[in-house]
């Protein structure tokens, strides 16, 4: 019995790499970030806080830090707080209007204090946020973007990535 093998194959060589936008550096004594050229660095009057911008995205990547000593005793109080100086700040500016997707407090995975994450929209954005409540700190990322929690996450994921906070 002859065994008759069919297989095909492309005569098409695959489309090449997008080429990947270059990134710009950027590094202070609590994280390091890398975003691209389109993520323009905001005044901020704020201390211990830097914005980005983007225009090409609408959207903007809000960076600060607080520094206290926190005991471990009272670092869930203060993780807790923390979440919810977010969410009264947003209902302050949007009442009634304040959709909340998840929140979340749970130890981080280095072992470094809690790890926070609250996604809430409003009709007019999405705001993503992730902390962290260590021994000396509580060092805040949050994106602020459009409406359309599908598109305000992809660029959350994209950007948390070049993201490295320094701990504790």
């Amino acid at each position: 019995m002859t065994k008759i093998y069919s297989y095909s194959f492309s005569l098409t060589p695959p489309a090449p790499p997008a080429p990947t936008e270059p990134l710009h550096k950027y590094s202070y004594s609590e994280f390091l970030i890398d975003l691209p050229a389109h993520w323009k660095q905001m005044p901020s009057a704020v201390d211990n806080t830097i914005t980005f911008q983007s225009d090409t995205h609408g959207a903007a990547i809000i960076i600060s830090a607080d520094f206290y000593e926190i005991p471990q005793a009272k670092a869930q109080a203060v993780a807790e707080r923390c979440l919810g100086s977010r969410l009264e700040a947003l209902e302050r500016t949007t009442p009634g209007r304040v959709n909340v997707l998840r929140r979340s407090i749970k130890p981080h995975s280095g072992g470094v204090g809690l790890e926070l994450a609250l996604v809430a929209e409003t009709p007019e954005q999405v705001h993503i946020y992730l902390g962290h409540v260590t021994s000396r700190k509580i060092l805040n990322f949050a994106l602020v973007g459009r409406p359309g929690t599908q598109a305000a996450a992809e660029l959350f994921d994209e950007a948390i990535t070049k993201y490295r906070p320094k701990f504790p």
